[in-house]
């Protein structure tokens, strides 16, 4: 099994470690403290081809595929996780509009993301009422002639208020359930769209997170993406995908974590003396779990380059990834002792961000019951 990067794909990795050092780690702590937006460095990434890594070079992006992709966002979030998911994100929106999307669709929609015309893309699945049941959303769209009127309102939008287009699943058939949803590419200048309230949040504050509210908001049916009723298919999709992101992202920020622990322990100690036998374990334990996420972030990643199913394997490896994550980032506070928690190092910051990488893209509780499920099939195609 060949486990080094192609040419292509160490390039964007390359990359990736360029633009983290040079545009996200001297913003970082500020832009934790004080808020903001970073829109001039996702332009960066995107002038940099780093928002349409695995996008057709016909429409201005990378091609060069999943394992490029995980290997930049890595590279990225070991500086800036919070700069890092809005790339995340328009990577993902841009890979649905260039799986499902017509050639007038690509046109209008791929080129300014890949550009870096826009800062980023949104993705609005989830709402107050309906997180993990995804499938209970309740925003609607009615057809109403050429045009489809959505109401309802979204929430947790990465990338609120600043992104060129919206992915927005909403339902088209009350009678159905994840049969009756449909997916549409919505511009934020359309008549009754609205970006609403800005989430205060634990971690990530570079991270624009918002409602979107849609109160009689006429999208033109050629927006629709796909077949009407293939939403929630394009939602899942994309999601098996974003799982696989958010494994690099997370195994990005417990890498700087464990270096930083690392650093900070060797300053402490002459020489492997016994009486650091115990900060010892805890970076052996750092280093092999961070060496075993990434080996299942990459067989994820390859799977979905193969064309092969994921869904299995990318659930494993969030889930792996993330609680990873958060062990290793808890044990570099250890480490650090009193200063860990002092804003003057960066360890409290990797573990308010890591939090939520628990949490999105599907909860670690909802990884667990989609390996189960999918392993009981497993079991049961092989019987």
């Amino acid at each position: 099994m060949e486990l080094g990067l192609d040419p292509r794909q160490e390039d964007a990795r390359s990359t990736a470690a360029r633009l983290g050092r040079t545009l996200l780690a001297p913003d970082a702590a500020r832009f934790d403290r004080d808020g903001g937006y970073p829109i001039d460095t996702l332009r960066a990434l995107g002038r940099e081809g780093l928002l349409g890594i695995n996008i057709p070079k016909a429409y201005g992006g990378r091609a060069a595929g999943v394992v490029a992709y995980v290997a930049a966002v890595r590279e990225l979030a070991a500086h800036c996780a919070a700069t890092t998911v809005g790339m995340m994100v328009t990577n993902m929106v841009a890979e649905a509009i260039a799986k499902y999307g017509d050639d007038a669709q690509k046109d209008a929609y791929l080129r300014p993301i890949t550009a870096g015309q826009w800062p980023a893309a949104g993705f609005s699945l989830s709402e107050p009422g309906s997180g993990s049941d995804a499938a209970s959303l309740r925003t609607t769209a009615v057809r109403d002639g050429d045009h489809y009127v959505l109401d309802g309102t979204k929430a947790w939008v990465t990338s609120g208020g600043y992104a060129g287009v919206y992915l927005v699943m909403a339902r088209t058939d009350p009678e159905q359930r994840s049969r009756g949803i449909s997916a549409f590419l919505v511009e934020p200048e359309t008549p009754g769209f609205e970006v609403a309230r800005a989430e205060e949040k634990l971690g990530q504050h570079a991270s624009a997170t918002t409602q979107l509210v849609f109160d009689g908001c006429r999208v033109p049916a050629a927006n629709r993406l796909g077949p009407e009723g293939i939403g929630f298919k394009i939602a899942m999709n994309s999601l098996d995908g974003g799982r696989v992101g958010v494994s690099a992202q997370a195994i990005g920020v417990a890498t700087a974590a464990a270096a930083a622990a690392t650093r900070h322990l060797a300053g402490q100690m002459d020489d492997l003396a016994a009486d650091h036998a115990d900060r010892q374990r805890e970076l052996a334990d750092c280093a092999t779990e961070i060496d075993a996420a990434w080996l299942l972030c990459l067989r994820a990643a390859a799977l979905k380059d193969a064309g092969k199913p994921l869904t299995r394997e990318a659930a494993m490896s969030k889930l792996f990834c993330t609680e990873m994550a958060h062990r290793v980032c808890e044990r570099a506070l250890r480490i650090f002792g009193a200063d860990g928690i002092s804003g003057a190092h960066p360890i409290e910051r990797y573990l308010r961000d890591v939090r939520v990488t628990r949490i999105y893209e599907g909860t670690s509780e909802v990884q667990r019951i989609v390996i189960a499920r999918e392993t009981l099939r497993l079991m049961a195609r092989q019987a």
